[in-house]
Formats: structure tokens, sequence, C-alpha cells
């Protein structure tokens, strides 16, 4: 449950880190409480829900903000904002849902494929 609840945020959280730059210990705390209120049931919604502040965010900047804004990282690292944002929320959340496949896989649904991992399933 606790990589579903990461997933259904990270990516739109960390953009937001990046674009936004609001993040107080309070904000975290309101991000960490919504995480936590995740069912099985609505985790579909909430990775659509997070897609959607993703495209808004991209919305936001330009071709040359990806190439030459740069912004700091939660631990305090420098990075240009294309840069950051394949090594930070690209790289996550790809890694997160390889690692929730597998975890469905060992936990018995061994009739899922590595096309599972990787398409989209209507």
């Amino acid at each position: 449950m606790e990589l579903m609840q990461y997933l259904s945020t990270i990516g739109a959280t960390m953009l937001r880190w990046f674009l936004v730059n609001d993040l107080t210990k309070e904000e975290f705390l309101k991000i960490r409480a919504y995480r936590e209120t995740l069912t099985l049931k609505d985790f579909g919604s909430r990775l659509d829900k997070q897609l959607e502040e993703i495209k808004n965010y991209f919305d936001t900047f330009s071709e040359e903000d990806l190439l030459t804004k740069e912004i700091e990282l939660p631990w305090k690292e420098k990075m240009i904002l294309g840069t950051a944002i394949i090594n930070c929320p690209i790289k996550w959340l790809a890694t997160y849902r390889m690692e929730l496949f597998l975890y469905l896989k060992i936990n018995g649904k061994p009739e899922i494929s590595t096309k599972e991992a990787w398409q989209l399933l209507a």
C-alpha cells in the first residue's frame, strides 16, 4: 500500500517542488495525509488525477526552461530542470511501477507478464 501511495503522488509533488517551490513541512504533512487515504479502489483515479496535475505543470514552462532553468532538489543539489525531471520523477515513477509489477507477480498474479508491466491497460 505504501508503494501505491507513493506512486500516486510523487510525480506531481516533485514537479511542484521544482516549479512552485512552496512545499513547507505543513504541505508535506498534507500530502502524506492525502496519501494515507488511498484505497485499492481509488488507486486508478488517483493516478489519473496525478497525470492531470503533471500535464498542468508541464504547461507552465518552456523548452528553454528545460534546457537552462536551474532548480534545487530537496537534498540541495542544483540541476537543470529537464535533467531534474528525468532524474527524479520520471525515473522514480518508472522504477516504482516496475516494483509494483514485481510485487503483484510475486504475490499471486503469475498470469501477468512483462507486457503488463509497460503497457497501459484499459
